[in-house]
């Protein structure tokens, strides 16, 4: 970047933020976030950089997703929380109305964010969680597998196509290396699934927005793929568990897997093939289902005793050049136009190609949906256990259909 481009590039996006004078020096900070090896070494890179640029003194610590919100919920009740906390769009609403996040709207404006960008982060016209980059659904695959049987996967493929094309890949080494993952257990893959038929996974009210028989037609479809041989048996597919290194295409067992697009950068660390995202199928005549969301946000504890210091740290990360090169596009495509422009001349293919992703998606999605409500996290348990049950055979497909039907219902109803 030039003198002069970065002289323009700060003039747009800095931020006086009111209150933010004079560092003292016993200002200590706490950043908690959940996260993969590469996203923890960049996070403690700006961090350690930060901190000795503003003689400060920061604690960091990560975990992994599942571990995270249970040690930040009991933090939270236990009165000690991080005055920095990484916030997922599933739970901001549920901690900015329990008071425990600040509101940011004084101390971010956040002016080179869209609109868009800056509501997936306000609650009740609020703005608690900052997005460190955008993201959506994909299909993460294997190019050399794909090109070894010539296949193309096109803008608007349709799960048939997909089918067809995994049941191909399958043949290449039969019983050891299939098609395509099992998306059957996956929460977020049965949503793609209702948002291209024109249907929700909720209603705004925090509802179950689906039926009985679409549950039935998401869990028949990859039984049929399964019975077929086309994604692993039952066994296999029981064994990955969310982590990027359990993934059937990260142990070489799939061509074709599902994840979030800012995963890309984890996913290659990982796989000796190259590997590239791409939207997911859809249902013929449908609408692609994508939609675009904070694939993570930055949020303040409401009970910090350095909110201007933690919303200026916050601001160094999708703001300033500096901060905006060290953590890179791991946690999605960066909101600000500015900041996209600090990365793309800088970007090795992977990231050029997350940020032709999101602007793919973007030209076709559907808008963001209602976070989900209380009670989500157990139906995303929920359907793990029923894809399970149904893909070793304990249970028929309508039955499991049945069950997870009428227990979603149910955890809702709890409120």
């Amino acid at each position: 970047m030039t003198a002069m481009n970065r002289r323009a590039f700060i003039a747009s996006s800095a931020l006086v933020l009111p209150g933010m004078g004079a560092w003292a020096q016993s200002v200590r900070l706490r950043c908690f976030w959940w996260g993969n090896p590469d996203r923890d070494r960049r996070t403690r890179a700006l961090l350690d950089a930060y901190s000795k640029g503003n003689n400060i003194q920061i604690a960091a610590e990560s975990l992994g997703w599942g571990d995270y919100w249970t040690k930040l919920a009991t933090q939270v009740a236990g009165g000690n929380p991080p005055d920095l906390i990484q916030m997922d769009y599933r739970y901001l609403f549920e901690y900015a109305r329990r008071d425990t996040l600040l509101a940011l709207d004084r101390l971010l404006p956040l002016p080179d964010f869209s609109a868009n960008d800056r509501n997936g982060g306000k609650v009740d016209g609020k703005l608690y969680g900052v997005s460190l980059g955008s993201n959506s659904k994909s299909v993460v695959y294997d190019t050399a597998m794909l090109g070894r049987v010539g296949a193309t996967l096109a803008a608007d493929w349709t799960w048939d196509d997909f089918a067809r094309i995994a049941a191909e890949l399958s043949k290449l080494n039969p019983g050891k290396v299939w098609g395509a993952s099992d998306n059957s257990r996956w929460e977020q893959g049965f949503e793609q699934w209702l948002n291209s038929r024109g249907k929700a996974l909720y209603t705004p009210e925090g509802r179950v927005g689906f039926t009985a028989d679409d549950a039935a037609s998401w869990l028949d479809h990859w039984d049929k793929l399964r019975k077929a041989g086309v994604v692993p048996p039952a066994d296999v597919s029981a064994s990955s568990n969310g982590k990027i290194e359990d993934y059937e295409l990260t142990r070489g067992l799939a061509a074709m897997s599902f994840a979030n697009s800012n995963q890309l950068v984890a996913f290659q660390n990982l796989n000796r093939n190259p590997l590239a995202i791409h939207v997911f199928p859809r249902h013929r005549g449908g609408s692609s289902g994508h939609y675009v969301k904070p694939a993570m946000m930055m949020s303040v504890s409401a009970r910090s005793r350095a909110p201007e210091e933690s919303a200026k740290l916050i601001n160094h990360m999708v703001s300033d050049p500096e901060g905006v090169k060290i953590l890179g596009i791991e946690r999605g495509v960066p909101c600000s136009a500015a900041a996209r422009a600090v990365l793309l001349p800088e970007a090795d293919a992977l990231g050029k190609r997350q940020i032709e992703y999101m602007a793919q998606v973007t030209r076709s999605a559907i808008p963001l949906p209602p976070p989900p409500p209380k009670g989500a996290g157990e139906i995303e348990n929920l359907l793990r256990r029923v894809a399970d049950s149904v893909a070793f055979g304990r249970v028929s497909v309508k039955d499991g259909a049945n069950q997870f039907h009428n227990e979603s219902v149910s955890i809702l109803a709890r409120g």
